[in-house]
């Protein structure tokens, strides 16, 4: 296994700012207290201290880091493969946007185009893109190109766009538009590229020092299917994207789909059978973050057996369904070798193009992008899906801002698949009682009456898994979220109770469920699958992509439309009430939009 590096670490090493492998035992000393180099053995009776970390196996191949302190054990993370997540995730805010001398040797080698003294106009391509001239090496260089450079038909481009926004499939589009269908994915690629670019001017103004208040994110995944394209192997892929919504503006500040269009599976099984990445522990490996296909397979045997050990419950009554689903969710966590980590469904294959990212690492990669997003905000209180992965990489990416108290993190778990009169009676239960206490309280205003009801539930905890979280229901359910609980992971015991009551009765995932749903309303490539009749009860996605790479073009396109462009019924954008535009912004000007 891995060696101690010549700086003292061994453990992955740190990697552009990312370090994830620490302590995440948040009444532990050491959380957030990365390994201490070089530290040489104490002796007998020595006390541990903030750093020491013991490399452990569970006995199934799985090294995990023990803490000294707590004795807790966390699974190990390459810091490297995090760091290369997100750098895929934030290059439309921090990609090169503005051309520079392309000479190496040149001075003005990273003095963009904009700096007038720099550079002169020297003419134009024959596309119309055009070219400069440096002054310091007196090389040209053509610039960016116009957005519609090599469309023979751009005044089309706007019609695909809204037709692709509004769920039409690609056929019809082709139908409506006389486009060929290749004609439409070509136009396709040069909307999403206009949308990153458009996207990334205004959300690089929450970097460079856009002031934000409290922010409640929820955040929650969402499956995709991808269809067969090898008729030898027809499973299709199942990939998974992850999203964040600001409760209070609806503002999704990620759509992060578990797949990166830019690498090539075949080289990259060459490239780890090359290096021995394949005879190393994931987080030493050089493509961690990569799904290789004997551990992919691997993965599939071991879900096997994890589902024949699972315990199943029957629900006895619609309350006590939701507590046995946490219940489970964390018997299934434990079942699994990495309990951060994502399994692998065995009727599911690989992209045949593009690869197929680990799930933890995309799930990193995103909290270190809304770590990046939200760091001139106030503070940042995060509403997440009960999942050990996620907590796991929020405490990677808010760890010090958890420990300054300007973050915080809750489970919220809602049962989603109740029935419309399971929904109703759950809603008209909480009714009578909110009327009940207002009644018995006259003197109370609403908002007071149910931050009284909240605390009747905060005195009445529940303590949950193995991670002994503490979890409460919401007095308040509604249509959307009939049924729901609620576990703080960051509570420190610092807060009063008002407080308490006010943070937990905020707790929700109808932000970003919300926008969940949108991308199914109106996305045929989103569509949920159709159960056909035959006997074999095979599912079909009729409308699914059979390219993994316009599925993720598509759902990034989609984030940009529903933030900037589609008004609510207040007659405003996501982006309005944030503050990142000041009307809703027209498809004409994304599509000619020029950095």
């Amino acid at each position: 296994m891995s060696k101690i590096s010549s700086a003292g670490y061994r453990f992955p090493e740190p990697s552009c700012g990312v370090q994830v492998n620490f302590c995440k035992n948040i009444k532990c000393a050491a959380f957030g207290v990365p390994e201490t180099l070089n530290r040489v053995r104490r002796p007998n009776g020595t006390s541990s201290q903030a750093g020491d970390y013991i490399r452990t196996d569970d006995g199934r191949n799985n090294i995990q880091m023990k803490c000294g302190l707590c004795g807790s054990k966390n699974p190990l993370r390459s810091n490297e493969a995090i760091a290369q997540e997100l750098g895929r995730l934030c290059a439309h805010i921090f990609g090169d946007t503005v051309p520079c001398c392309p000479a190496q040797d040149c001075v003005n080698m990273t003095v963009p185009v904009t700096a007038a003294s720099h550079y002169v106009r020297n003419g134009k391509t024959p596309s119309g893109t055009p070219r400069w001239r440096c002054n310091a090496c007196r090389k040209t260089f053509a610039g960016t190109a116009a957005p519609q450079a090599r469309q023979r038909m751009p005044h089309k481009n706007r019609d695909v766009f809204s037709l692709l926004m509004n769920k039409m499939p690609i056929n019809r589009i082709a139908e409506v538009t006389g486009l060929a269908p290749t004609s439409i994915y070509g136009k396709i690629e040069l909307i999403h590229r206009q949308c990153m670019a458009f996207a990334g001017q205004r959300e690089r103004q929450l970097v460079q020092g856009m002031p934000l208040p409290s922010m409640y994110v929820a955040v929650d995944r969402q499956v995709h299917y991808v269809n067969w394209s090898n008729r030898k192997d027809r499973r299709n892929v199942a990939l998974t994207a992850i999203g964040s919504a600001d409760l209070t503006t609806g503002y999704v500040f990620g759509f992060n789909l578990n797949f990166d269009p830019a690498l090539n599976p075949t080289t990259v099984e060459k490239e780890a059978a090359a290096s021995g990445d394949l005879a190393e522990y994931e987080a030493y490996r050089k493509l961690a973050r990569v799904w290789l296909s004997t551990d992919y397979q691997a993965a599939i045997e071991a879900s096997k057996s994890r589902k024949a050990k699972t315990k199943k419950f029957k629900t006895a009554a619609f309350e006590e369904g939701l507590e046995q689903d946490i219940t489970a969710q964390y018997e299934q966590g434990q079942a699994c070798e990495d309990v951060e980590a994502e399994g692998a469904d065995g009727e599911a294959a690989l992209p045949g193009n593009g690869v197929q990212i680990k799930d933890q690492y995309t799930m990193h990669g995103h909290f270190h992008l809304l770590a990046t997003l939200l760091q001139n905000a106030d503070k940042v209180r995060c509403y997440m899906d009960q999942d050990s992965g996620m907590r796991a990489a929020f405490l990677g990416a808010f760890a010090e801002r958890v420990k300054q108290r300007t973050a915080d993190a809750w489970f919220v778990s809602v049962m989603k698949d109740a029935t419309v009169n399971q929904k109703e009676a759950a809603v008209n239960r909480a009714k009578a009682r909110l009327a009940e206490a207002t009644a018995a309280h006259p003197g109370l205003v609403l908002a007071q009456v149910k931050m009284l009801l909240m605390k009747e539930e905060m005195a009445n905890p529940k303590e949950m898994g193995s991670y002994k979280d503490i979890w409460l229901s919401h007095p308040m359910p509604n249509m959307s979220e009939p049924a729901k609980k609620m576990a703080w992971l960051t509570n420190f015991g610092d807060y009063d109770e008002d407080h308490q009551a006010h943070l937990y009765l905020k707790a929700s995932l109808h932000a970003v469920d919300r926008f969940f749903m949108q991308a199914r309303r109106r996305l045929s490539l989103a569509e949920r699958s159709i159960h056909t009749a035959s006997s074999e009860g095979r599912t079909w996605y009729g409308y699914s992509a059979y390219n993994p790479e316009n599925l993720a073009r598509t759902l990034e396109i989609f984030r940009v439309f529903y933030n900037y462009c589609k008004a609510g019924k207040d007659k405003q954008t996501p982006a309005m009430r944030l503050g990142l535009a000041k009307a809703p912004i027209a498809l004409e000007d994304i599509l000619y939009f020029t950095p």
